[in-house]
């Protein structure tokens, strides 16, 4: 097994700021779908695009590719067997926690173990990726995980192909990604699902995290994050005469380095690096709970006309409601990993 690397700390910072922004940006798009509730416009979209879709969710996608990257950029020591064993127990024994516990809940109220239909419609679901293909198959148990977490689960699967196109085809799988996410400027009838969640725009976005880890020194420049930051956010703030989706990919680079450069200042912090350490060990329980912690709580207030004040009193209680159950959902699934059975398993498929 390749030895342990040191930590990159920005990393827990973009992290922990990609998930506030998915939480405020579901937040503000499920107010925006109810008359009563205040809007918040710029919470939802930017001069150039939306906050969720395509902008927050491809800085995950190149964080993703620069972690995994970063700790494992080859298999001479690392079995391709113990990757995927390892990728499996990080998403889904606390998949399959919270969503039997969401899914008993669901069934119980309804009377009904298969209320959303023929049993043969789980098995998306326990693969973790009916959200993906939700836009093919939406008669499914979708219950948490978004769209991102089958598209992730994907780009896992192919990541091993990618490190030998890394090594061996860097130039051309770089301008093959880059030009197949460009195409999507012009309509391509060949796909159905959203070209924002197209695997090969989410394979670009993981692979140029890949490549900043491979180009980092000179990447991780205060200038490279003041430039690349700067247009970002003027992108952010006026409309370019561009194609949306075009906008969006640059201004997530952009901001990808921005938050490198700005996570260095901010983990140097004693209180602030505890906060951002802490959300980003728990984030993928955020990512996986925020969306129906926040449905659950809107519809709680569906019966209330609420001004913007109290809408961003409702934020904060579901930011704390979010913390609570991600904390506790982290904690049962690290138990569960230590168990004894857990440990025996993996001693049957790695004998010492």
């Amino acid at each position: 097994m390749s030895l342990k690397k040191p930590h990159i700390e920005s990393f827990d910072f973009i992290r922990s700021v990609t998930a506030w922004i998915i939480i405020i940006y579901h937040f503000a798009n499920m107010c925006t779908q109810s008359q009563q509730h205040a809007d918040f416009p710029f919470l939802l979209t930017h001069a150039n695009g939306v906050w969720g879709e395509n902008t927050s969710v491809n800085i995950f996608f190149i964080l993703s590719g620069a972690s995994l990257y970063y700790n494992h950029s080859d298999f001479k020591e690392y079995s391709l067997k113990r990757y995927y064993f390892d990728r499996f127990k990080g998403i889904f024994p606390l998949f399959y926690l919270l969503w039997f516990f969401l899914f008993y809940q669901r069934a119980a109220a309804l009377g009904n173990l298969f209320y959303n239909g023929s049993p043969k419609y789980l098995l998306l679901t326990l693969l973790g990726i009916d959200g993906y293909f939700f836009f093919r198959f939406p008669q499914s148990y979708y219950i948490i995980g978004e769209w991102f977490l089958g598209a992730l689960i994907l780009l896992y699967l192919l990541y091993p192909l990618l490190t030998w196109c890394m090594r061996h085809l860097k130039i051309l799988t770089t301008i093959l990604l880059g030009a197949g996410t460009i195409a999507f400027h012009w309509p391509i009838p060949y796909f159905q699902i959203p070209r924002e969640h197209n695997l090969i725009v989410c394979l670009f976005s993981f692979w140029l995290g890949m490549l900043f880890i491979e180009y980092r020194n000179a990447l991780s420049a205060k200038w490279i994050a003041a430039l690349f930051g700067g247009v970002s956010l003027i992108l952010i703030f006026v409309k370019a005469p561009l194609d949306s989706f075009l906008c969006t990919q640059i201004i997530a680079v952009g901001l990808f380095l921005l938050f490198y450069h700005l996570g260095t200042v901010a983990m140097r912090q004693k209180h602030l690096k505890t906060l951002f350490a802490y959300t980003s060990r728990n984030s993928y329980a955020i990512f996986l709970l925020q969306h129906v912690t926040i449905g659950q709580v809107v519809g709680l207030c569906g019966a209330y006309s609420l001004s913007v004040g109290q809408e961003i009193l409702v934020l904060g209680a579901v930011f704390l409601l979010i913390y609570l159950f991600s904390d506790i959902a982290t904690k049962l699934n690290r138990m569960l990993l230590q168990s004894k059975y857990a440990k025996k398993l993996e001693q049957f498929l790695f004998p010492v």
